[in-house]
């Protein structure tokens, strides 16, 4: 294709190219050092006709009223900006998307009118789309923040110090028609107020991820249209029920350091679920297999699932796995088992069997940890490779022993019993063989007994003397 670089006049003109990038309609300033945008833009007729502008990076304070210009994407993080002139944007009338992320931006710098169109066509609605403000001071935002700005679709708030959001911020949020995409996270939020999610009727994705929620927020059950949602690296311990969202079909539950265990009909309202994402849980040791199941409310008692098409469970302390979570293994598009703590025993056979080679003739680089870790005998053996050997894996007992060693212990009873045969038989002839010398010893001491002894003892005494001392004492 071929690229269009566009020169700058220098004479009566600004030294824009010299100091930017300028290519295909593309203005890239990043790193440049600059303090005030229009110290480029004055006089540029390159400015006028560029599509796509970044400044990023830069030392710049204060945006002022820009000058006309077909821009439709305009950039300026990781500035310095804590002040924007009322109006900075009327001029952009083609203006789509407008990033202001890691700035000093406060509720007070973004004052309604920044984002005013002009005093003569106010009945024009804003044409921006896509607005970012994540990572910038914001503790809470003027209730008429984005009047102006009816056709938004995008709003990223991420990284900014919420904590709540208070009455003012949710009627901001509440005020934004159009909006599908919302992102929270990293707002440190424990909850959400009622109604929050019931104005914007055509949200789509919700991002809640990383903040400091302890349960599930029943206000979610109002995002009429929520499609996606990421609840990951919150500090819940058990997800026992979700509120029902008709349309949700991607659910995000990762890095959540202190989630073990998923119950019993957990996620029996999301009945039109298609992908469940449930990684590096370091303390998730069981999903219930009711977890997806649910019934009709018509009294019938057949179990339905949901077609899922997705499942992550890598990563997390999973000992066993119940073939009923599912009702169709067969339809899975991905399915990703690594990392977990499996049990090698016959419970699981059907791992070895039907999910490793499903994997294997799908996505063969997620059984690159797909391994047992119990029974010890069996830790780090590929449950791929036992697939390859056919192997049928054992059953623990009733007390948990492990098979395995059945055979070693036989033995080593086996050998107990040979040597202690021998060694009970010294022992017993070394009993005997001291036996006989006490008695000698007793007939010993019973011949030197003195004559002054108990007549009894002397008649007890001759009965084993010899009969020619017996002879010699009449």
């Amino acid at each position: 294709m071929l690229i269009i670089i566009i020169t700058c006049v220098v004479s009566g003109e600004s030294i824009l190219c010299d100091t930017c990038t300028c290519k295909n309609s593309i203005i890239n300033c990043t790193e440049n050092g600059l303090m005030d945008i229009l110290d480029l833009w004055d006089h540029s007729d390159v400015l006028k006709d560029a599509t796509l502008m970044h400044f990023d990076d830069n030392g710049i304070l204060q945006v002022k009223i820009l000058p006309p210009s077909k821009v439709r994407y305009l950039s300026l993080r990781k500035n310095k900006i804590n002040k924007i002139d009322k109006m900075a944007f009327t001029n952009l009338k083609l203006l789509l998307e407008l990033d202001l992320s890691y700035n000093s931006l406060t509720a007070e710098s973004l004052n309604p009118d920044i984002f005013k169109i002009n005093n003569e066509d106010t009945s024009r609605p804003g044409s921006l789309i896509h607005l970012r403000l994540d990572y910038n001071n914001i503790h809470s935002l003027l209730p008429h923040t984005f009047k102006e700005l009816s056709n938004l679709v995008s709003l990223t708030l991420a990284g900014n110090p919420l904590t709540v959001i208070d009455r003012a911020t949710s009627f901001a949020l509440s005020s934004l028609p159009m909006l599908k995409i919302l992102n929270l996270s990293n707002t440190s939020l424990n909850e959400l107020p009622d109604h929050l999610l019931h104005t914007p009727r055509f949200l789509e994705i919700l991002n809640l991820s990383n903040n400091k929620f302890t349960q599930i927020p029943q206000g979610l059950d109002e995002a009429h249209a929520l499609q996606r949602l990421d609840f990951s690296s919150n500090p819940i311990k058990n997800i026992l029920s979700f509120p029902k969202m008709a349309s949700l079909k991607v659910l995000h539950l990762t890095h959540m350091p202190e989630l073990n265990n998923i119950g019993p009909r957990a996620f029996s309202l999301l009945n039109v679920l298609e992908e469940f994402h449930c990684t590096h849980n370091n303390k998730l040791k069981s999903i219930d297999p009711t977890a997806f199941s649910y019934k009709l409310n018509d009294g019938l008692e057949s179990e339905l699932w949901p077609q899922i098409i997705k499942l992550d469970l890598s990563y997390n302390a999973l000992g066993y796995l119940d073939s009923r979570l599912l009702s169709r293994w067969d339809i899975l598009e991905e399915l990703n088992l690594q990392g977990n703590k499996w049990i090698c025993d016959c419970v699981n056979q059907w791992l070895v069997s039907t999910l490793a080679p499903m994997v294997e003739s799908r996505h063969p680089e997620f059984l690159n940890d797909f391994t047992c870790q119990e029974p010890i005998e069996m830790s780090g053996i590929s449950i791929l490779d036992l697939d390859h050997r056919h192997y049928h894996m054992r059953c623990l007992d009733f007390y948990n022993s492990r098979p395995e060693r059945d055979g070693v212990l036989l033995i080593g009873i086996l050998v107990g019993v040979i040597l202690a045969i021998p060694f009970t038989m010294g022992i017993m002839m070394c009993c005997a063989k001291r036996k006989n010398t006490l008695s000698y010893y007793h007939r010993i001491f019973n011949q030197n007994k003195s004559p002054y002894a108990p007549d009894y003892q002397l008649r007890e005494t001759s009965i084993y003397q010899p009969t020619s001392i017996i002879t010699e004492g009449y």
